[in-house]
């Protein structure tokens, strides 16, 4: 059974085509690839994604992290994961001109679809512009065959006109993108939950002010002060601080260790 959930052939490639896998932007894209379709070599990621209203399948902790950095840039509108090139003819082709094999399944010996682990849209001066993304351990980069497919990869989308670029796990481990996670999931006060969204509105001019009245106080001293004060579960109020934060309505240093511990005098809004 695992064989046959994980082997590509021609059907499942006509099975993904016709359940519109590869196509869509925003809310309606679907990845050609879950993390239910492959074998997994360590964590895998489903997160909801408010900026594009829905689940994205991250198949690891890289592409999480690289996910976050993509999400936190202010241009970035809609970021599309396990994009497919789907005419293989195309990538075959290059291929051929590179003088490098195309990869194809082991067992089945059917030619992959070609995927971008991930394809960001911006919104810039000169219109809506593309970003391709190749995620990789860096140590991945001393396999001559793993750089074979990456080029095969960069030279369709150079053909295209369109920017890509590799995002290395040694680029991607750091105080930056951990603290992008701790932002970009508030806990269970307030993950997909509309009235603890609501909430969170109340709460914000009480945090505004205590932050603005306690400058020498650790942050997370204060938002426990005032679960305290207000009744309210322990967490909440720094669930509510993270949820603000993700809004960019509330601005802090990304890149030390724990922001949730510097004080607030180093938070502005």
């Amino acid at each position: 059974m695992a064989h046959n959930r994980y082997t590509f052939t021609e059907s499942k490639y006509s099975r993904f085509l016709k359940e519109g896998r590869g196509r869509g932007v925003g809310k309606d894209y679907k990845p050609w690839l879950t993390v239910f379709d492959v074998r997994s070599r360590g964590r895998v990621h489903r997160v909801f994604c408010a900026m594009t209203g829905r689940v994205h399948h991250l198949l690891s902790d890289n592409e999480y992290r690289a996910f976050l950095v993509l999400w936190w840039r202010d241009d970035t509108i809609d970021i599309r994961e396990q994009f497919p090139i789907l005419d293989r003819r195309e990538t075959l082709a290059i291929a051929r001109l590179l003088g490098v094999r195309h990869p194809v399944d082991r067992s089945s010996q059917t030619p992959i679809v070609v995927t971008t682990d991930l394809l960001s849209t911006h919104d810039t001066i000169h219109g809506q512009t593309l970003a391709a993304h190749a995620v990789k351990e860096t140590d991945d980069l001393s396999n001559a065959r793993t750089l074979e497919k990456l080029e095969i990869e960069r030279t369709y989308w150079m053909q295209r006109g369109v920017p890509w670029s590799l995002m290395l796990s040694a680029d991607l481990r750091n105080n930056f993108t951990r603290n992008l996670a701790w932002i970009y999931d508030p806990g269970p006060h307030t993950r997909g939950d509309v009235m603890a969204r609501r909430a969170d509105e109340l709460l914000a001019p009480f945090l505004f002010e205590a932050i603005g009245s306690n400058r020498n106080d650790p942050v997370r001293c204060i938002c426990l002060k005032m679960d305290a004060r207000l009744g309210l579960t322990p967490g909440r109020t720094l669930a509510c601080l993270r949820r603000l934060i993700a809004a960019k309505r509330i601005r802090a240093p990304l890149d030390v260790a724990r922001i949730q511990d510097l004080p607030a005098s180093l938070f502005r809004f």
